[in-house]
């Protein structure tokens, strides 16, 4: 499987390949053994968000271009803060 990069993210990776981006990785496999991986790869874990089976992390754009060639990458995403509307 081939990993998906949130296309606006890869423009920015693209242009700025030495910059630090964070991002959300998902994984297949077991979570332990592929963060293991991602850090080798330079990652920087912050958060392990187990029910999507992925990490929250940091990296430069160099090390996501190299992740997202292992098959077992599924997607790699920013890491966005999220809001709900208001229910008023």
């Amino acid at each position: 499987m081939k990993a998906r990069i949130d296309p606006q993210l890869a423009a920015q990776v693209q242009a700025a390949p030495t910059a630090q981006y964070a991002v959300i990785v998902r994984v297949e496999g077991d979570l332990d053994a592929r963060q293991t991986e991602l850090e080798a790869d330079g990652l920087q874990i912050t958060r392990r968000l187990w029910l999507i089976r992925g990490v929250a992390c940091t990296a430069p754009g160099s090390a996501l271009l190299t992740i997202a060639s292992h098959e077992w990458v599924i997607s790699i995403e920013p890491d966005m803060q999220i809001r709900t509307l208001d229910a008023k």
